[in-house]
């Protein structure tokens, strides 16, 4: 985290995932304070210790959530004053969308930070508002049927983000409309500025697609080896192992493989994916949360190593890795990228179908593979892919040129301090110090 001389932060979340990001603190609601002069200051919002559908059901976690999170929120920003830390500006996501409530109470001016692409924003905002019989049409034709959006280029029903598919509230993942719908209400009402990220060289035309809102480029956000401001929401290790295995391997010779840290796997989808991957010869890094086989802690094989947890910014960025095999979650997505390295793309659900088109049609970085009604991908179908990215053909040449050209243009050094600070000054429009 990169500040700006004289900015205060205070990062609040909820005391669930609190405990994941801190778990030696001596309570999930303890403060703390980092390197950076981050402050750490949790807020409950109902489920302290996590929430389980199966126990709190599904129904209920949306307005209770709200309800105690706007009390809880409230009273931390009150404490912060008190303390004589106002705050000045609050930026809030996607899952705390009833924000800006608490900062209106408080007199505190709002920005939004989408962690997405801005074209999945603005998807979002022409269903809400008056596009949705049009969406709908094209998901439920074939795949190749295309929709026309205001400011967006045309879009194929596989490339729009699979929420917008949604039509019945016995959809497993019917909350995550009923939420998004609830942010986009808020946002009508507040029109805080919309912080995204993302950068001008990737989408400069879609960054101007939803006129009705100020819109910012903060992008690309990705660790920083040299910041001072760290948390991990799963096990850190040093890393000893696999990067000393890692320093073995030719130069871009290495498969990288990670679908996410909350996506869970099949048993089928994993014995394919491995499969696949050993068909192909080469060495691979596989990083599983919950373990790719069966739970263990690391598993080394003649060919891979499978591991809970990597630093994954330095396994990207070794020189031994050239292939990247994900389901394109644009964090992900984005270290990948400023990197360098070549994707093998496994859509899922989310953005992740919209993020596929960036990686293929906007930047050339990648290719899709082909998945079933289940969203895997069989073993012949990776296999092929992975060797699309790794051989010496005209594909493969053409697909590194891109990502060589991705790593070494605005999504370099000069880009991600400018826009970092481009960030500080579109939040403090008062020339203040952010707090």
């Amino acid at each position: 985290m990169v500040l700006m001389p004289g900015a205060r932060v205070t990062f609040c979340s909820a005391v669930g995932g609190r405990w994941l990001m801190f778990p030696s603190l001596a309570t999930p609601d303890e403060e703390t304070v980092d390197d950076a002069g981050v402050l750490y200051a949790p807020y409950s919002d109902g489920f302290d210790e996590g929430f389980r559908p199966e126990v709190h059901g599904m129904d209920t976690y949306k307005e209770h959530a709200r309800a105690v999170g706007r009390e809880k929120l409230s009273a931390v920003v009150a404490s912060l004053a008190a303390r004589g830390r106002p705050m000045t500006r609050m930026v809030y996501a996607f899952l705390a969308g009833w924000a800006p409530h608490v900062a209106r109470a408080h007199g505190v001016p709002t920005a939004l930070y989408w962690i997405q692409p801005v074209a999945v924003f603005a998807v979002y905002y022409h269903y809400f508002h008056g596009h949705e019989a049009l969406i709908a049409s094209c998901t439920n034709d074939a795949p190749n049927a295309a929709v026309e959006l205001p400011g967006l280029p045309p879009l194929r029903s596989s490339a729009l983000p699979s929420v917008v598919s949604i039509t019945s509230p016995e959809h497993p993942h019917y909350l995550l409309l009923d939420m998004m719908c609830d942010l986009f209400l808020v946002l009508d009402e507040y029109k805080p500025k919309v912080l995204v990220n993302t950068f001008d060289a990737l989408e400069p035309s879609t960054l101007h697609a939803v006129a009705q809102f100020e819109v910012v480029a903060v992008g690309p956000v990705v660790p920083d080896e040299a910041s001072l401001s760290s948390t991990d929401l799963f096990r850190r290790d040093d890393g000893k192992g696999y990067m000393e295995w890692l320093d073995t391997k030719p130069a871009r010779s290495m498969v990288y493989v990670s679908f996410g840290s909350f996506l869970s796997m099949s048993k089928r989808q994993e014995e394919e994916a491995r499969r696949g991957l050993e068909a192909t010869g080469r060495s691979y890094l596989w990083v599983a949360c919950k373990g790719a086989d069966g739970g263990d802690d690391d598993v080394v094989r003649a060919q891979g190593v499978v591991v809970e947890w990597c630093d994954q910014v330095k396994v990207l960025s070794h020189p031994a890795m050239r292939c990247f095999v994900t389901h394109c979650g644009w964090n992900l997505t984005l270290e990948g990228v400023t990197s360098g390295v070549s994707m093998v793309v496994v859509p899922q659900w989310m953005d992740q179908p919209t993020v596929v088109w960036l990686v293929e049609a906007r930047m050339g970085v990648g290719v899709r593979t082909r998945v079933d009604g289940e969203g895997a991908v069989d073993r012949d179908e990776l296999q092929r892919c992975v060797e699309t990215i790794m051989g010496d053909g005209k594909a493969a040449l053409g697909i590194q040129a891109q990502a060589d050209l991705w790593r070494g243009r605005d999504v370099g050094e000069e880009l991600m301090g400018t826009t970092r600070k481009r960030a500080i000054d579109t939040i403090d429009t008062n020339g203040a110090p952010g707090k």
